[in-house]
């Protein structure tokens, strides 16, 4: 959950604020500059690819710690084991809101 903790940063900033503040604009993203950014759609690609990385290293890892506990013959709660599926399908709605 720390991945998905570090992966929460570009993915706030792609879904919630830099999408939403783009799409407001008549130009297309690739045209437009920044002086902080440089080009508005490489930038809003490159959070992208990085949200989905931490995102799918998060869920990856999550799932090798459930199997590891699994094999040590350790107990869970069902609501430690539904409280990530539920983050990472909230995660994974967002960004196909914001792709669209």
């Amino acid at each position: 959950m720390i991945i998905y903790l570090f992966g929460s940063v570009p993915f706030i900033l792609y879904a919630v604020l830099i999408k939403p503040i783009g799409a407001m604009y008549h130009e297309h993203p690739f045209q437009m500059v920044s002086p902080v950014f440089g080009n508005f759609g490489v930038y809003e690609e490159g959070l992208l690819v990085i949200t989905l990385v931490m995102v799918i290293l998060s869920i990856i890892l999550y799932a090798i710690s459930l199997m590891h506990n699994r094999g040590r013959h350790g107990k869970i709660s069902s609501r430690t084991i539904i409280a990530p599926i539920l983050l990472y399908i909230f995660t994974f709605a967002v960004i196909g809101v914001a792709v669209i």
